[in-house]
Formats: structure tokens, sequence, C-alpha cells
């Protein structure tokens, strides 16, 4: 049985692994991202493979689930979601890795990998 999960698991990543590679080689950067106007970061640059995700009606949910459950009622700022929070990580973690790339050159971290963390961040929620 875990050989099974394990193919299908591998199977999975190769194909994710394929469509990354697919889309960082047919969207140059900058040329079809989408701005995203955030409360705490300002403007973000989501690159399109996001994009898709954040189209997704999964991904769209977390839009109506608070950040901090029930503290609004006591702390009326802290009313913000789950989705503006996904993307900030995804920001951050971008910038994580970003930073990681051109500091430790040794780590040859590839624009695929970068694109992987921002993936991973902004899908933590779900």
């Amino acid at each position: 049985m875990d050989r099974h999960f394990k193919y299908d698991l591998n199977s999975t990543i190769r194909d994710v692994s394929s469509a990354i590679a697919d889309c960082v080689i047919t969207h140059p950067p900058h040329s079809t991202y989408t701005v995203f106007n955030d409360s705490v970061h300002g403007h973000i640059e989501i690159h399109p493979l996001l994009v898709s995700i954040i189209d997704t009606p999964e991904f769209q949910r977390l839009r109506f689930i608070k950040q901090m459950g029930m503290c609004y009622f006591v702390y009326p700022g802290a009313s913000h979601n789950r989705f503006e929070h996904s993307l900030g990580v995804s920001y951050l973690a971008g910038e994580l890795a970003r930073s990681l790339q051109s500091k430790q050159k040794n780590l040859k971290i590839t624009k695929e990998d970068i694109l992987c963390v921002e993936i991973a961040g902004l899908c933590h929620d779900l």
C-alpha cells in the first residue's frame, strides 16, 4: 500500500514540477504578472501560476475564514482573513527564497525553486 501511495505522490510531484517549469518558461518575468494590493506589503506581483491557484473555489473560500477567529470581537482591527494572510505568506516566502538565491549562490536556487516556495506559502492554509 505504501509503495502505491509513494508512486502516486511521486507522479503528482513530477506533474506539478513539469507544469511549473512550463509556466516559468512560457511566462517571462513581469510579462503577465497580476498585481494585488496588500494592506501590509503594498503592491505584490503574483506569478500567473499562483493566480490560477488563487482563482480556484478552494482558495477563494479563504476569503470567508477569519485569520484570528473570534478575536475581532475584542480587537476590532484584527479582522483580516486567511486569503489575505496566504497572499502575504506567499510574498514573504518568495522574498526569502530570492534573498537566499542572491546571498547563497552555492545553493543554486532556481526560479522554479522560488516559485515552489511561493506556492507552498500560498497554499499552506488550504
